[in-house]
C-alpha cells in the first residue's frame, strides 16, 4: 500500500486531463507557481523585517538551540538546557548574541 506505480500515476494524469481539460492544466501549474514564488518572496520579507533572532510563539520566545517554546526573561531552556541569555566575550567584554559562536566585535571563540 502506498506505492504507486506507472499505470497507476498513468490514470491519475488521464483523470487529471478529463477533469480540467488539457488546456487548463498548464494554467493551473502556472498559478501554484506563482503562488509559491509569492509566499517565499512574503516570508523572506517578513524575516528580514522583524530582525529578530529568536522568534516569538505567543508571549513565549523559541528556543534558539531546540525551538521549545520558552517563557520571556527564562535564562535556560528546559528542553536543551542551553543559555537564553547573551554570551560576554572574556577577551573584548563585548556581548553577544543568543547562539553567538564567536564575538561580533573581535572574532574570539565564546564559551559555550
Amino acid at each position: 500500500m502506498g506505492n504507486l506505480g506507472a499505470p497507476e500515476l498513468i490514470l491519475i494524469l488521464l483523470v487529471i486531463i478529463v477533469f480540467f481539460g488539457a488546456k487548463k492544466i498548464p494554467e493551473i501549474a502556472q498559478g501554484v507557481g506563482k503562488g509559491i514564488r509569492e509566499f517565499r518572496k512574503a516570508s523572506k520579507e517578513a524575516e528580514a523585517e522583524s530582525g529578530d533572532s529568536t522568534p516569538m510563539i505567543g508571549d513565549k520566545v523559541a528556543c534558539p538551540y531546540c525551538s521549545t517554546p520558552v517563557a520571556q526573561g527564562a535564562k535556560f531552556c528546559p528542553s536543551c538546557g542551553q543559555s537564553l541569555q547573551g554570551v560576554k566575550c572574556s577577551k573584548c567584554g563585548a556581548a553577544n548574541e543568543i547562539g553567538s559562536r564567536f564575538c561580533k566585535e573581535c572574532g574570539t571563540p565564546l564559551a559555550r
